[in-house]
């Protein structure tokens, strides 16, 4: 993500054509979630992730290889499909690791994941800075992703198909309890994605701050975000997920609302740095339910629940732009208040019954 500029000029896309190529990203990624769980039927988990994780690899660097719009598409598509079979397969192994450790350790994994986006963003501004190419900048990447799943490989765990006869269910439609999973799950992905999107943009239209002070923003949720996914797990293990869910974005909806009704700089920054805390914990103690729930492998519980969830992604952004555009960012930022205080209210549905 920190290169695509330079592979939008490199392949000269106007922004048109630049968000259809982003789409087919995310297109990949959504029919990955449909099949993963599937292929991890047939091929195991752990060789399903080990599959998907090499093809993530390799195809990393290639959008930066290409010359045409089609091409750009039909890589990122590709790369997304990677992408989106290794987040289902990585999770489902996730809950196995959690279930033979018997404590939670979700929350640690996906601290990782968000230490990696930190790490990705400041090496991709560094490149750039330097000004290597992103074809040099992704292969090397890739190469040293190639090492890290070598050196892994034999310390991965495989799950295995779980005995229990299922319960009745209409036939290819999930039950109430993971449907609440994945309302939660969009949820949470629409406030982060938005945050992501619109935080600076918040910052320098309605509070005037250059350029340099919006990126703040953004920065005070992704380390908020980060650092409590790291203490998450010992947490919920003291507190109860249900318990430290329900407070946390309770108390970050309502700092979100005093940060739109003051309109102060360093209240909005301690607001998004709340709002980090309160949403870092959702998608990892979400996933590991829906991954101890599933009726067969945690794959299927979490594909269910990440297909539902990864729509806030999609929407979350053009949601704010066009409430924006009617009624103004700081309407449009309310929406995350909402958010937040739904999750505080549907933390129940956590409560192993």
């Amino acid at each position: 993500m920190s290169r695509i500029p330079a592979v939008r000029d490199g392949v000269g896309l106007n922004e048109g054509e630049l968000g259809t190529a982003l789409f087919a990203l995310a297109a990949g990624a959504i029919v990955a979630f449909r099949l993963s769980a599937r292929g991890a039927d047939i091929l195991g988990t752990r060789t399903q992730l080990l599959l998907a994780a090499a093809l993530y690899s390799f195809a990393l660097p290639q959008p930066a290889l290409v010359g045409s719009h089609l091409a750009l598409a039909l890589t990122l598509f590709v790369f997304g499909a990677a992408n989106g079979a290794v987040d289902i397969t990585m999770n489902a192994l996730g809950v196995e690791v959690e279930r033979r450790a018997g404590r939670p350790v979700m929350s640690s994994l996906h601290g990782m994941w968000s230490a990696g986006g930190l790490a990705g963003a400041v090496l991709g501004s560094l490149a750039a800075h330097q000004g290597l190419s992103p074809a040099v900048h992704l292969t090397a990447v890739a190469v040293v992703l190639a090492v890290v799943l070598a050196v892994v490989r034999p310390l991965l765990p495989d799950v295995v198909q779980r005995d229990a006869a299922p319960a009745p269910v209409s036939k290819g439609r999930p039950d109430a309890s993971m449907m609440a999973l994945g309302a939660m799950a969009l949820c949470a992905f629409l406030a982060e994605g938005a945050m992501a999107d619109w935080s600076a943009v918040l910052l320098r239209d309605t509070l005037d701050t250059s350029e340099a002070v919006a990126a703040w923003g953004y920065a005070a949720f992704a380390v908020a975000m980060t650092t409590m996914r790291f203490v998450g797990d010992r947490a919920t293990q003291r507190f109860s997920a249900v318990s430290v869910l329900r407070v946390g974005n309770a108390v970050g909806a309502v700092a979100l609302a005093v940060a739109l009704a003051t309109r102060s700089l360093p209240v909005t920054l301690v607001a998004f740095g709340v709002a980090g805390l309160s949403l870092a914990l959702v998608a990892p103690v979400v996933f590991a339910t829906a991954g101890r729930r599933s009726r067969t492998t945690p794959g299927h519980g979490i594909a269910t629940v990440a297909s539902v969830g990864y729509a806030g992604f999609l929407l979350g952004p053009p949601v704010i732009g066009w409430v924006a555009s009617f009624a103004g960012l700081s309407v449009s930022f309310g929406l995350l208040v909402v958010l937040l205080a739904a999750l505080a209210v549907m933390a129940g549905q956590l409560k192993e019954h």
